[in-house]
């Protein structure tokens, strides 16, 4: 069949079967048979030419009209069905062009690009098992353009229908993809991800490394969420860097990095991955992720910009409210901070975290009262600590219940053992004072 360069180049590239992960190959659209110039015959190729310059110029709708007149008079042309189930299948008429491109097969059985696109559009409306049964015809047919290449592609998607199904197979058609065209990088990685599923992640590993190391980015991806599964995180964190550097912009790899390094307890690390990621695209959680960040680096300002942003939008969270506090306490906005508390053990009164900065917040406050309350009803809770004990006397001290202050301090020496010097020396100090006998 002669091939006119224009149609041959005609492709529906990259296009994924909706509902499924294969993708379809270029669909190169081969041209009519040289026919003798008989008027009647003339007549017909010349308004075949015009429903094909009509493909080529993407007009589909006008191209299907066109076809759907001419397979009534050529009904017997496979050239015309073919045509005509390319413009259905790129107009989303996935049924109609099924039935196209039977046509065209049954027509011309042994036409390589008939058979594969009549697979990939049965893939498409998700029946793999025909499709499985065409492609596995095309595949032992001789493609009328684009060589070893084509059949490779024809033999890739063959794996792709049989891979839920028949994961073995898929694996071999994947192996003959490879071998017909050795670039072919997405068979490859077929293999790769098949070999991950049947649970040897070592030679995934080694194939996923020989095709990210080529400059494959979805092995490279594949790669680092094997090594994230398996804690390996500084190679994980190795070949996410490598990512990043040859996609700058690849916000989803800067926030898996940031997550990652904040998993192994980098904060600064992490908040400096993540930063980009949020100023490009600002989003709560990733704020939230932020906030966190900032508070175990002890960047209270940063920290607290997040939280008060966080708890406005959402003022029922109580752990949200106890962060906010956290940050204003450091930051020595004790009204603030008191306030923020007492949200969070109202919306919570079992957030035993609170209750500690809240007792602080409030004696910076000279709210000694409140101070002791938050310190009772922490103890509900939990165990005293030595904290809890030295902030409950000198809450009583300055309140001069001076019993109650002298047995917290006692309490206080006694838990303390030393590792406290400064308030051991202020709870002897006071001890003298208020018991001077």
């Amino acid at each position: 069949m002669a091939i006119s360069k224009p149609i041959a180049t005609l492709v529906l590239a990259g296009m994924v079967l909706a509902g499924t992960g294969v993708h379809a190959m270029g669909q190169a659209r081969p041209a009519q048979k040289t026919r003798p110039s008989v008027p009647q015959q003339d007549q017909a190729a010349d308004e075949l030419k015009e429903a094909e310059d009509l493909l080529q110029k993407q007009h589909y709708q006008p191209a299907e009209e066109k076809l759907q007149a001419l397979v009534l008079r050529q009904n017997s042309n496979p050239q015309v069905w073919f045509d005509l189930g390319f413009a259905q299948s790129r107009l989303g008429k996935t049924a109609d062009s099924v039935v196209a491109y039977k046509k065209a097969a049954e027509l011309s059985p042994k036409w390589f690009e008939a058979q594969q696109n009549l697979g990939l559009a049965l893939a498409k409306s998700g029946d793999f098992s025909s499709a499985t049964a065409v492609l596995k015809i095309a595949v032992t047919l001789k493609p009328t353009t684009g060589g070893q290449p084509a059949l490779s592609r024809a033999w890739l998607s063959l794996a792709q229908v049989t891979e839920a199904s028949h994961p073995q197979d898929a694996v071999a058609a994947y192996q003959k993809a490879v071998e017909l065209d050795p670039t072919n990088s997405e068979a490859a990685l077929g293999v790769a991800k098949l070999t991950e599923g049947s649970g040897d992640l070592a030679s995934a590993e080694q194939q996923y490394l020989k095709l990210a190391d080529a400059g494959d980015s979805e092995s490279v991806e594949r790669l680092i969420s094997l090594y994230l599964r398996q804690k390996r995180y500084s190679e994980a964190e190795t070949w996410l860097r490598k990512y990043i550097t040859a996609h700058p912009g690849a916000m989803s790899a800067q926030l898996q990095l940031g997550k990652l390094l904040a998993a192994q307890g980098k904060s600064q690390d992490a908040i400096a991955a993540l930063e980009p990621v949020y100023a490009s695209s600002p989003d709560s959680k990733l704020a939230r992720e932020l906030a966190a960040l900032y508070l175990e680096a002890k960047q209270y300002d940063a920290a607290a910009r997040f939280l008060q942003d966080l708890t406005a939008q959402n003022p029922s969270e109580a752990r949200l409210h106890l962060d906010y506090g956290t940050a204003l306490v450091h930051q020595y906005k004790y009204p603030e901070a008191q306030q923020e508390l007492l949200k969070a053990v109202q919306l919570q009164p079992n957030l035993v975290e609170a209750y500690f900065d809240l007792g602080y917040a409030a004696q910076q406050n000279k709210n000694y009262e409140l101070t002791l309350r938050a310190l009772d009803a922490r103890a509900r809770l939990q165990p005293e600590t030595p904290a809890t004990y030295f902030l409950r006397a000198t809450a009583y001290d300055s309140l001069r219940a001076y019993k109650l202050a002298a047995e917290n301090y006692k309490l206080f020496l006694a838990a303390a053992s030393g590792k406290f010097p400064d308030q051991e020396f202020q709870a002897r100090h006071r001890l003298k004072a208020i018991q001077p006998n």
